[in-house]
């Protein structure tokens, strides 16, 4: 049986007409030579706005997208994990059931991080992609304001 192979942001976002194969060439040799996320070079050059990529994104990784404006959070996850884990992997649990914690994410290639929550929570991570905005407010609120 054949590796399922996943499909390109960039190759998706030009399909969906949301960016033009010049600027993802543009783009892509940016990255070459300075690094970082494609996404991000993307938003950096005003090619594309965070919506679109993260619906992109949700789309290559079928990972369902959340508004975290929208979602009254539940102020006892500030007992489940660090302000500082979650800072550093951009990732907040929003709620949780006696079995699940749900998490959004900016990233959904932060495998390792998913599986650590795993490990501190002993509940099996729900994820869901959200905007880096709305999670750095989501920590805030969770360990700043309800402290």
């Amino acid at each position: 049986m054949e590796p399922k192979v996943r499909r390109r942001i960039g190759e998706i976002l030009v399909e969906d007409g949301l960016l033009t194969p010049g600027q993802l060439t543009e783009a892509l040799a940016l990255q070459k030579e300075k690094g970082g996320l494609l996404g991000q070079i993307l938003i950096a050059k005003r090619f594309l706005d965070e919506d679109c990529l993260i619906g992109a994104l949700g789309k290559q990784f079928k990972i369902p997208y959340i508004s975290l404006r929208h979602y009254a959070l539940n102020p006892d996850m500030a007992d489940l994990l660090q302000s500082d884990f979650c800072h550093k992997h951009l990732l907040v649990a929003f709620d949780c059931d006696s079995k699940k914690v749900y998490l959004a994410v900016a990233d959904p290639l932060s495998e390792e991080a998913v599986t650590e929550v795993k490990l501190l929570t002993g509940r099996v991570p729900q994820v869901f992609l959200s905007r880096i905005s709305e999670i750095l407010n989501a920590i805030y609120f969770l360990y700043h304001e309800t402290a």
